[in-house]
């Protein structure tokens, strides 16, 4: 064995770690380096992905938006890629848009955004590394609003039907099958005695109100809408020189036109010509359009009421007199009942199949509305009083404290057209209508307040791509909780956008516009639309 001491260059290099030292230094600060570097263009670079997150945030939204609006995919998309860009502020600036699924994709519901950069690495160029590449992904998904501040104090009325049922002459009630989509049929039995008068047909639509928030029910099976005599069915006597009564459409809009009332006869000639009475008139001439066709022109009247039935009355031929011959139901657009149909009006046996047809409101038809006080009866925005909101459990009036601190009077009516109600109201809670007329030039100066010079009609707010302007106005949706009349309690269901057009007549009760899909935002939302009308949102969820 060699000795150290023996070997004078081995017992040196033992005994001097002069040199091993500077090497250790000169490797760990080597490291140290390149982790600085690293640690540089790692902040650097999360930065700018926070910068893009950012980005694609307010993309994701703003594409989302245009969805709610009904834009096209690539209007989506390229409003997204516009917000993307106005939002890329330094050290994103620069970002691009990745316009291929499914990082960057429109679905019926939800808009997904990915942007991107190359961030440019400064330190790491000494390991041969130009940039780094930064992704950020976002996604907005549609959801609805189950609470809304700033209504107007009024109210459009919808019947949620959970039963709808048809009595003829007075007979028990059969209830109809409910066929989807709106429609409820089935075969109602009528008398087979002949008759010189028609039988009436009555129609009730039982909304899904079964119980009151604090659980108790005056009503199992809905609050019911009656409309007394929608239709008259006839069983004609077997000598009746009258063969067959009807009318084009048994069911009109106040004001909307004519209806064409045609009467077949046995025989044909100046004797067979009828007579007949309608709206209080006996003057419509009858025309003979074919040997024993007889047809005659009847204005279909304007109403302040949010329905009312006509008779078809009188009806004369030879010696012969029907009465009661047809009804013709006359609503305003928003009445919840759109259609009544028999299958046959004349009755060839023992029982007609009846079709009823509920309202179904659409977005971007233009509706000529009515608001009148008096109760949920009259109007179409029916007139509520802000000052009685029932949050649940609570519903009764007066027994149970309001939601909010305001005073019921007709001042609170006039000022919240003006200005937006400062209040939440909530899906689910109860309002009670107006009483008395509240139309007229209060309500004129209140909304051309509220408007302060907005003179944009629909169109030119469409085409600008749907501004902030005063015109939209949010409205409860409300079904009845009781049958009452006057001042009725009506629960919340649901929320509308409505937007009015100039040239309305305020002080004259005509309140022109559109309902509009449209968003909101609000904190009271849910994943699930509600039935009819809704105010919709957007929110940011985690990407998919």
């Amino acid at each position: 064995m060699i000795e150290m001491s023996s070997v004078p260059w081995l017992r040196k290099l033992a005994h001097d770690d002069d040199g091993v030292s500077a090497t250790v230094v000169a490797i760990t600060l080597s490291l140290l380096v390149i982790m600085a570097a690293f640690a540089v263009d790692i902040g650097y670079a999360y930065s700018v992905r926070r910068q893009l997150q950012s980005a694609a945030d307010a993309a994701a939204l703003a594409g989302c938006r245009e969805l709610i609006a009904g834009a096209s995919d690539a209007r989506v998309l390229s409003v997204a890629e516009e917000y993307a860009q106005r939002n890329a502020r330094p050290p994103a600036d620069g970002l691009a848009m990745r316009m291929e699924p499914p990082d960057t994709e429109v679905g019926a519901d939800y808009v997904q955004v990915t942007v991107e950069k190359q961030a440019p690495a400064f330190f790491s160029r000494i390991m041969g590394r130009e940039d780094i590449p930064v992704a950020a992904t976002a996604r907005a998904e549609v959801a609805y609003l189950t609470g809304l501040r700033g209504v107007v104090p009024w109210s459009v009325p919808v019947i949620h039907a959970s039963r709808i049922a048809v009595r003829v002459a007075g007979g028990p009630e059969v209830a109809l099958t409910d066929m989807g989509g709106g429609v409820w049929r089935g075969a109602v039995p009528v008398p087979t005695t002949p008759s010189t008068s028609g039988y009436q047909v009555d129609v009730i639509a039982y909304n899904d109100q079964t119980a009151y928030p604090d659980g108790t029910s005056e009503y199992p099976n809905g609050v019911p809408e009656p409309v007394e005599g929608a239709a008259r069915v006839l069983v004609l006597p077997a000598d009746s020189p009258i063969l067959d009564v009807s009318l084009d459409r048994y069911v009109a809009t106040s004001g909307s036109g004519s209806v064409r009332l045609t009467v077949r006869t046995v025989g044909s000639g100046k004797g067979y010509e009828p007579s007949v009475r309608f709206d209080g008139k006996s003057n419509w001439k009858f025309t003979e359009t074919s040997p024993g066709v007889w047809q005659t022109i009847l204005t279909v009247p304007s109403i302040d009421k949010i329905k009312t039935v006509f008779l078809v009355d009188d009806l004369k031929v030879d010696k012969t007199t029907l009465n009661s011959v047809a009804a013709l139901l006359v609503r305003r657009p928003t009445y919840p009942i759109a259609d009544v149909i028999l299958d046959d009006y004349i009755s060839p046996g023992s029982a007609v199949q009846v079709t009823v047809r509920l309202n179904d409101y659409q977005y971007g038809v233009q509706y000529p509305l009515k608001v009148v006080g008096g109760g949920a009866e009259v109007g179409n925005f029916c007139a509520i009083d802000l000052a009685t909101i029932k949050h649940p459990p609570n519903w009764r009036n007066p027994q149970d404290p309001s939601e909010y601190p305001i005073k019921s009077s007709t001042t609170n009516y006039y000022l919240y057209l003006a200005e937006p109600f400062p209040y939440v109201i909530h899906i689910g809670d109860t309002i009670w209508t107006e009483t008395g007329n509240l139309s007229g030039p209060k309500t004129e100066d209140a909304l051309k307040a509220r408007f302060a010079g907005d003179t944009l009609t629909f169109a030119q707010w469409e085409a600008l791509g749907r501004p902030p302007t005063r015109r939209v106005v949010y409205v409860p949706v409300m079904e009845k909780m009781q049958y009452v009349t006057g001042q009725t309690p009506l629960r919340v269901v649901s929320f509308a956008a409505f937007f009015i057009e100039p040239g309305s007549d305020l002080s004259g009760e005509a309140i022109i516009g559109r309902f509009i899909e449209y968003a909101s935002p609000s904190d009271a939302i849910s994943d699930t639309p509600p039935d009819g009308l809704y105010i919709e949102t957007v929110r940011l969820v985690t990407p998919q």
